[in-house]
């Protein structure tokens, strides 16, 4: 809020700057506040290149933060020169590039400013004193004040923000609401921050829930908007919110809130930890495809029993495909004087013909890998696997004749095993699988093993936390851009649950990892491309990858079309993310009851494959807007200003603007959502309790019958 003679409370508008500098002075920071002229020459924009306006042609950036000019700054008319300890240089001018630097000096320097407003004895006698009497206010200023609730009140503009969601209150402040905030809870522990920013430039000390505001606000301006936001708070203390906003449902007595509060919560969340959106896509996987890795909730003895041999059965066809990849290249499969016996050619066969014979038939009982009779036979294929992949060991074969007859043989069976496996693509060669905490976010805690033994290890040994794991299929052939592995984040608004919509946010961010992709290498900087793991190592980043490790969707636009891929955002990656997030949420979601109208953010995690096909990986509920990197910064503030055009205006306005949230599904519109679905199946060894139970209950005479069968 920006001073004004007319509402500031004090007598004169000359005299409130008087009174906020003396409590500026009174706290040890000296100096004159920046002019908004200034903030502008020092942050103006310059013209850009045409690779720049192209990156940007469809992006909204704020003014000042990606594409600056720097020009020097007084030192005498200004105090931002003491933001970070007093000495910093005057500021340079850069070239038009994606100016990192530039943002985290704004964002510092406008913590430290709310920092000030927060920690100036001054202020917090005057904001003390607000709350007990009004002698701090003039009466013009007090009925202005009086005004302004009783207005909201009427109207009901009243909102209330739970956590650090500056740019929420500034646009609902825009739109006449008035903000029910109590002076003695601070969404910041400013003392904290202000040691922090004061003694070190680390990025990490701007770690906040969302980004601040970026505008030329002042401390005097800040000061008083905290003075009258004390003395509203004894106006409106005892009314209830008519918008309240957190990320944490939990900070909230959900009984507590009447049925017509707008709440940034919804219930009936079944899909956003780990082990609910396996259960919830296997669910869905009867009916419709989903691209979503296997995943395997280890949690009871039955589950890891298919585990074990989804496993095996994936260390085969990796098996089968080595051995055809052989064909066309230089490494050696196939030697006279192999380790590995030809038996290993006749048991992938036998296997995989059983495989292909059981999805013909639907005969259950013909997949012999369920049972426990070929139990020694399979742990003798494991090691024969193991020596393959890891001591690139060679199978015993006599003559060339018979090589091209294993071609020949095994080149019809993968096309077979094609036609019954939705994920064959992705599972690659080696056998690779990450196991997650299921109760852990940020790539804490996750590893990826191909040893079955290495896997049961980590989620059976004993551990404080009572961890729960599950095991997912890894993607092998992710899309690689300089070489190293990328992912996606999608944002997705879902309004209410009955009559449900979803939006899309058409702007997200592409993650890299710093390290060059193998599967050879298991380190966690290769394979995951969370913010918390690759801000540690995006120093010695592979050359090419970006200084955040990070681009926007309007980048990697970009980079589709010089690749001359472009059309693959829109016919493609879009409406596939579009259809698998819509799916899972219209099957997930039940009716809201009681509640007229509530929304909720959500975070969708993809990986992209080699041809460009989006594989789900995650959705996280509430998904962290800190600023972390210039990106998410921007992208976070425009975000967070769409969601109120949504949720507040267009209730209103059908015809109100959504910025860059698209409406893919309501009650009377669909998009991006095929009316046909290729129905398969997903999960392999995916039985009903009752089949496992006849199947375990087999007579050894009715196995031999199906060993003859097949032998024929």
């Amino acid at each position: 809020m920006q001073s004004d003679g007319g509402r500031s409370g004090f007598k004169t508008k000359s005299s409130a700057l008087r009174w906020a500098k003396r409590t500026v002075s009174a706290s040890g920071f000296t100096g004159k506040m920046v002019e908004k002229r200034t903030r502008d020459a020092t942050f103006k924009r310059v013209e850009k290149s045409p690779l720049l306006k192209t990156i940007e042609k469809n992006a909204r950036r704020p003014p000042g933060v990606a594409i600056v000019a720097a020009a020097p700054a007084d030192k005498s008319s200004t105090i931002d020169d003491e933001l970070v300890g007093g000495n910093d240089e005057p500021l340079e001018t850069y070239e038009p590039t994606w100016t990192v630097e530039n943002y985290m000096r704004l964002l510092r320097e406008s913590l430290m400013k709310e920092c000030k407003s927060h920690l100036n004895d001054s202020c917090r006698d005057a904001m003390a004193q607000s709350m007990t009497s009004t002698s701090a206010l003039e009466k013009d200023a007090v009925a202005e004040l009086v005004k302004r609730a009783t207005n909201a009140i009427q109207a009901k503009k009243i909102f209330s923000i739970h956590g650090y969601y500056p740019i929420i209150a500034e646009e609902l402040k825009k739109r006449g609401w008035v903000e029910k905030r109590n002076p003695n809870f601070k969404p910041l522990n400013y003392e904290y921050l202000f040691t922090t920013l004061t003694l070190t430039n680390s990025r990490s000390t701007c770690n906040v829930k969302s980004p601040p505001s970026l505008t030329s606000t002042t401390v005097e301006s800040l000061i008083i908007e905290n003075i009258e936001n004390s003395y509203l708070w004894l106006i409106i203390k005892d009314i209830s919110p008519n918008f309240i906003f957190t990320t944490n449902r939990y900070d909230i007595n959900c009984n507590k809130i009447n049925d017509v509060t707008i709440f940034s919560q919804l219930n009936n969340l079944s899909f956003c930890s780990k082990v609910e959106l396996a259960g919830t896509v296997k669910a869905i996987s009867k009916n419709v495809s989903i691209k979503f890795p296997r995943t395997y909730n280890i949690s009871d003895t039955r589950t890891m029993d298919f585990f074990i041999k989804d496993y095996r059965f994936t260390a085969l066809l990796g098996s089968l495909k080595n051995i055809l990849m052989s064909k066309n290249s230089q490494k050696t499969m196939f030697s006279e004087n192999g380790t590995i016996p030809y038996e290993m050619i006749d048991f992938i066969e036998q296997r995989c013909w059983e495989f292909v014979h059981a999805y013909q038939t639907e005969e259950e009982s013909d997949m012999l890998w369920f049972t426990t009779i070929l139990e020694d036979c399979w742990n003798k294929f494991m090691v024969w696997y193991y020596e393959i992949i890891e001591e690139l060991s060679t199978i015993r074969v006599c003559n060339t004749f018979q090589i091209n007859d294993i071609y020949e043989r095994f080149d019809g069976l993968e096309r077979k095993i094609k036609t019954f496996c939705p994920q064959f693509f992705i599972d690659g060669d080696t056998n690779l699988w990450i196991v997650k905490p299921s109760n852990r976010c940020s790539g804490i805690g996750i590893t990826l093993e191909r040893r079955l033994n290495n896997i049961l290890k980590t989620i059976k040994e004993p551990n404080k936390l009572n961890k729960t794991y599950i095991i997912q299929k890894y993607i092998e052939k992710p899309l690689l851009i300089f070489n190293v592995k990328v992912d996606l984040r999608q944002y997705v608004l879902v309004t209410n649950t009955y009559p449900m919509q979803i939006w899309m946010y058409k702007e997200g961010y592409v993650r890299f990892c710093s390290k060059k992709f193998t599967v050879q290498d298991l380190c966690e900087e290769v394979h995951l491309s969370n913010v918390r793991v690759q801000s540690i190592n995006r120093k010695y980043r592979v050359h090419g990858v970006p200084e955040e490790c990070m681009w926007d969707f309007a980048q990697f636009k970009e980079y589709l079309k010089s690749i001359e891929k472009g059309d693959k955002w829109h016919t493609s990656i879009y409406p596939t993310i579009c259809e698998t997030i819509s799916t899972i949420l219209i099957k997930s979601f039940k009716q809201n009851i009681g509640k007229t109208f509530a929304f909720q953010l959500f975070g969708a995690d993809f990986i992209l494959t080699e041809h460009f096909e989006p594989w789900l990986i995650e959705i996280n509920s509430n998904p962290g807007l800190n600023p972390t990197t210039s990106i998410i910064a921007r992208i976070a503030t425009m975000l967070l200003k769409d969601i109120i055009k949504v949720t507040v205006d267009f209730p209103l306005n059908s015809n109100a603007e959504t910025g860059l949230f698209e409406n893919i599904y309501s009650d009377t519109l669909v998009k991006h959502c095929n009316a046909e679905k290729n129905i398969t199946k997903e999960y392999y060894y995916y039985q009903s309790p009752k089949k496992t139970k006849q199947l375990n209950k087999q007579s050894h005479k009715g196995i031999e019958q199906n060993k003859k069968k097949i032998a024929r």
